[in-house]
């Protein structure tokens, strides 16, 4: 178990309360933040008052005004809800140095060390709890060994566990069900205690290694997986940690992915999880106004050269090098034009960013001229340092130079069709001719990675899902076989080569067992790749895995 200890901070009314600090507005006002999604309107955050009245996070906005007529909205702003979250991450590092964000409405504290400064831990969590409430936020707050811990207790301890369903849960009714229904009408002694507990900041600690104790009565949802997979857990009868922990772990790795057993081990503290303490991101911009409109191409091109000379020049003098670059043309009727050039690595070369931002100015429309440029560089990264070349490092060099020409190919390809659509296969360790490579994103992957590994037996160029034949029943290998509704006549033949599945994987498509591979070439000149497969859980057979070039 590790030493550590993590204090996660949840703000269930984050949008809204930022919003009623900025107006002065009480908490028991009705105000909710819209956001588009798709065609609809959507609540992304509802005050406390809109809450009691019935609305949830993700209800449609014409069902929440049918619930509450008197409902005051105002658009949601992501940008202003992450800088007003990053500046309390600055204001608790006054508690610990190492304070983190959890996405848009927490706050990830780690207090290794810091809690004997406050007198205990409890006393610490107090301190952290009654000064957020004095800048008008609703928080809850739990404490735990490990970050998941810390998070489940904080957004799941306040709620119910032992009747998980119940008949005044429309929160767990389908989507269409939930979004035009209203809560039952509470009596006035459950109705106080709701209020009393959305009040009151709740608070949970989990002592030192108790972490297991404290998770197990929690519902499925605490472990931070995505709701699907709630869903179907709950629709097999877990609902919560401790049921799961009872299941064996390979089936619920190969029916929910592996995200599933991460989450469980970071959350028992099995998997380290660490938190980054946020820091004050670093602005490389630079811009220019002109006099009179311009809308020449040519003019157009030196002045943004010339930007980028100056952007560059930043970056270098931080050591820093740009992986995306954006470029702002703001034209005299206010329409604003962006472009986005990526690169294959960071790089504060300006003529190398400028040969490819060249391959996007055809992009520009057409419109009045440009009032304004602004180039920005918005993901910044360091430059691996080059070393001195002797005489022994000539060959690495030569790499070095071949490596940068294919990154600079798959710059200006990834211009035109994007970087992510640029992959490249590498080798695998494994024996099993479908797995013996995989498929990487060539911009963000290392170009030294050994050569592929060799082979006594050759291999097929084209491969493709093991196909039946018709015809032989045994494991000879006849004169003639019908594949694809074809006669084929074998004319020589090389074999077999036997591979056998890997056991330490279960996979569908070994389920027939052995194979025993043979190299077929036949009589109208096709070179054919077949196995047979002696059965196991499925049965067995001759089958056509790939042809030869």
């Amino acid at each position: 178990m590790s030493n550590s200890r993590y204090i996660s901070l949840w703000f269930p009314y984050f949008g809204a309360e930022r919003v009623q600090r900025i107006f002065k507005l009480e908490k028991k006002h009705e105000l909710a933040i819209i956001e588009n999604n798709g065609n609809t309107q959507t609540l992304s955050s509802v005050s406390f008052g809109a809450y009691n009245s019935g609305l949830n996070i993700g209800q449609p906005l014409h069902d929440a005004k049918a619930i509450c007529p008197q409902l005051v909205t105002r658009i949601r702003s992501i940008k202003c809800e992450l800088a007003f979250l990053h500046a309390l991450c600055r204001w608790y590092t006054q508690f610990t140095p190492w304070v983190a964000a959890d996405k848009y409405d927490g706050v990830t504290l780690n207090i290794k060390g810091c809690a004997h400064l406050f007198g205990s831990e409890a006393k610490m969590l107090d301190l952290i709890v009654s000064r957020t409430e004095t800048v008008g936020l609703t928080v809850t707050s739990g404490m735990a060994d490990t970050v998941g811990a810390a998070w489940a207790l904080a957004r799941f301890t306040h709620k119910p566990t032992e009747n998980y369903l119940t008949s005044n849960s429309i929160d767990q009714e389908a989507r269409a069900t939930r979004s035009r229904a209203k809560k039952k009408p509470q009596t006035n002694s459950s109705k106080q205690r709701t209020i009393q507990l959305l009040k009151n900041n709740t608070t949970r600690i989990a002592p030192v290694g108790h972490t297991y104790k404290s998770l197990a009565k929690l519902p499925i949802a605490s472990l931070r997986i995505e709701n699907e997979i709630v869903t179907k857990l709950n629709q097999l009868g877990l609902k919560f940690v401790k049921d799961l922990l009872k299941q064996p772990r390979a089936p619920l790795a190969r029916r929910f992915g592996t995200t599933l057993i991460t989450r469980l081990d970071q959350a028992l503290g099995h998997v380290p999880e660490s938190i980054s303490p946020i820091t004050d991101r670093k602005y490389f911009g630079v811009r220019i106004s002109f006099p009179e409109p311009i809308g020449l191409i040519e003019d157009i091109k030196k002045t943004i050269e010339k930007l980028l000379t100056r952007l560059c020049n930043k970056l270098k003098t931080a050591v820093l090098g740009l992986q995306k670059l954006k470029i702002d043309l703001i034209f005299s009727n206010n329409e604003t034009q962006t472009l986005l050039v990526s690169m294959a690595f960071f790089t504060n070369e300006p003529d190398r960013i400028f040969s490819v931002l060249l391959l996007k100015l055809d992009e520009i429309k057409q419109n009045f001229g440009i009032d304004i440029i602004r180039l920005e560089a918005i993901n910044v990264g360091p430059i691996l340092q080059s070393q001195s070349v002797n005489n022994l490092e000539i060959h690495e060099k030569t790499v070095k130079n071949q490596n940068t020409t294919i990154k600079n190919l798959i710059e200006r390809l990834g211009t035109k069709v994007g970087l992510d659509a640029i992959t490249r296969h590498i080798p695998a360790e494994s024996h099993i001719p479908e797995r013996s490579w995989q498929i990487l994103n060539a911009a963000h992957s290392d170009y030294n990675l050994g050569n592929w590994p060799t082979s006594s037996c050759n291999r097929p160029s084209f491969l493709w899902p093991p196909e039946a034949l018709e015809g032989p029943k045994n494991s000879r290998l006849e004169d003639h076989f019908i594949w694809r509704k074809k006669l084929f006549h074998v004319k020589t033949k090389l074999g077999p080569e036997r591979i056998a599945p890997e056991w330490w994987i279960e996979d569908n498509n070994w389920r027939s067992g052995v194979r025993d591979y043979w190299q077929v070439h036949c009589d109208d000149g096709q070179f054919l790749w077949l196995f047979y497969a002696y059965g196991a859980q499925l049965p067995g057979g001759w089958f056509c895995h790939g042809k030869f070039g």
